[in-house]
């Protein structure tokens, strides 16, 4: 039984509605985390631990000077232009596979290959070709991106039901509505999927990166406070990070819903 079941079991037995259960949970979750790290700034001492209430005043402190923006800003340009890159390409590289079996045959082994080259070892070489800029950054946030949705967009598109295609082509569909109507539409949940799994790695990608080669961003004050072995700004950048995290997946949440709105719910399905 999912935690989904329990929840709709528990609400109706208690007539509290499941959006409240949800939410509570999250809350007491939240609550058990911030008791864990009081816990943990306590027992291992500020230098190891930052405490909570000092991270949230660096915080606040950042935001009122410009710097929180500042960073904010930085590295969500790199992460955005990498994810649109490796999404764009991730996307388009299916598709264009699907016209060949062989061709697919040929090239996905060395696609699959190619995934297990560190990618975060290759920024000390790009900086050499590239040279200190957001241009090795993105490059690595793309190759991240590219892999993650290339796999499951071509996991999605071998999962379309063939007769879908079929009875497109009966009714005199063209290539290109095919793959727009009826395999890119059922791709979809396996596109968010992938997604989800994208974007927080392009922000991480961003912020690792920028331990290496930046000027500004929240990896380079991380990195300053690491060097300056200031413990309260190390957390306070890494809470940014999470934070900002939560706001994308929320926001594709959002997106997710919207797109997919056609499809029955679980609930639905039991109905």
């Amino acid at each position: 039984m999912s935690s989904a079941d329990v929840a709709d079991e528990f609400s109706e037995v208690r007539g509290i509605p499941r959006q409240w259960i949800v939410i509570g949970g999250r809350i007491l979750l939240g609550l058990a985390l911030l008791a864990a790290w009081e816990w943990g700034s306590r027992s291992f001492g500020p230098l190891f631990f930052a405490p909570p209430l000092a991270t949230a005043q660096r915080i606040v402190e950042m935001a009122a000077s410009g710097k929180l923006l500042t960073d904010v800003i930085a590295t969500l340009r790199v992460s955005a232009l990498g994810f649109v890159i490796g999404c764009a390409c991730g996307i388009g590289l299916p598709f264009l596979l699907r016209r060949s079996e062989r061709l697919t045959q040929a090239i996905e082994p060395f696609i699959l290959a190619s995934m297990g080259i560190p990618k975060y070892a290759l920024t000390p070489w790009l900086i050499l070709w590239f040279g200190i800029g957001d241009r090795p950054k993105v490059i690595v946030v793309t190759l991240f991106v590219f892999y993650i949705v290339f796999i499951t967009v071509f996991a999605g598109m071998r999962s379309v039901d063939p007769r879908l295609i079929s009875m497109a082509r009966v009714v005199g569909a063209s290539e290109r509505a095919i793959a727009r109507k009826v395999i890119w539409v059922s791709l979809l949940p396996f596109f968010f999927t992938g997604l989800k799994v994208a974007l927080p790695r392009a922000v991480s990608a961003a912020i690792v990166g920028e331990f290496l080669v930046a000027t500004e961003g929240i990896g380079f004050s991380i990195e300053r406070a690491r060097q300056l072995s200031d413990t309260t700004g190390v957390f306070a950048g890494i809470v940014i990070a999470v934070a900002l995290v939560l706001l994308i997946n929320g926001i594709v949440n959002v997106l997710e819903r919207r797109a997919l709105k056609w499809r029955p719910t679980d609930r639905d399905m039991q109905i």
